[in-house]
């Protein structure tokens, strides 16, 4: 999990700041103006920086939008690297999507109303936030292949994979409305993510669930093991 703020040092803290306010700022601008219309110039003399400044924390346009979004990927692969001892990966994934849910929703809701009215209208945002998903369920298939002892084109891992992707964006309803469009409140999108992973722990419940640490390492027994004892 991400520190809080008031557990950086100084000079990290000023470092989120000013990241903070790049992203609000950028985000604002995007809302009035249009994606296209808006320029790094624009950003840079409306938070009254330099150009440089604003790329020294985001590489491109699209990342100003979408950087929350790249976080909240690290976050659900670090959970499911640093679970402990006697958790699936599918409750270190559940408890991840709870906690970002929760996070989601202390953004104020005008904040939240303008970031989605600017991905919803802007097709390169878009596209970065899908390679962003694309790059999450890579790293995630290959941290269950190393863990598992799976083989490279074991299709298994990738597959489970791709179906966190999908359950992490249940944490992005309340911004969102996905799948249907309609906004959800804080209790909605947590009792739908409850009842999303009670349905995918029928089957996939003990998955990835790890052994205590033994001398020469730990292993993760794999499904396909456990159904042939």
């Amino acid at each position: 999990m991400n520190l809080r703020p008031d557990e950086l040092g100084l000079r990290e803290r000023k470092k989120l700041e000013m990241r903070l306010l790049l992203r609000a700022v950028a985000i604002r601008l995007f809302a009035e103006r249009g994606f296209d219309a808006v320029t790094v110039a624009d950003i840079a003399a409306a938070a009254s920086v330099s150009e440089k400044t604003v790329f020294n924390y985001f590489g491109t346009k699209e990342d100003l939008v979408a950087s929350g979004r790249a976080e909240a990927e690290e976050s659900i692969v670090r959970a499911v690297r640093e679970r402990p001892a006697g958790q699936s990966v599918l409750a270190a994934v559940r408890a991840q999507v709870l906690d970002l849910a929760e996070r989601v929703h202390t953004v104020p809701a005008e904040q939240r109303a303008l970031w989605r009215k600017v991905i919803k209208s802007s097709p390169s945002v878009l596209m970065r936030m899908h390679q962003m998903a694309y790059q999450q369920e890579q790293v995630l298939a290959a941290l269950l292949r190393e863990e598992s002892g799976a083989s490279e084109d074991d299709p298994m891992t990738s597959a489970i994979a791709a179906t966190i992707g999908v359950l992490q964006r249940l944490a992005f309803c309340g911004i969102t409305g996905w799948p249907n469009g309609k906004k959800q409140s804080l209790s909605e999108v947590t009792a739908n993510i409850h009842r999303t992973f009670d349905l995918f722990e029928q089957g996939l419940g003990d998955y990835g669930v790890r052994k205590p640490a033994s001398p020469s390492g730990f292993r993760v027994q794999r499904s396909s093991e456990r159904r042939h004892r």
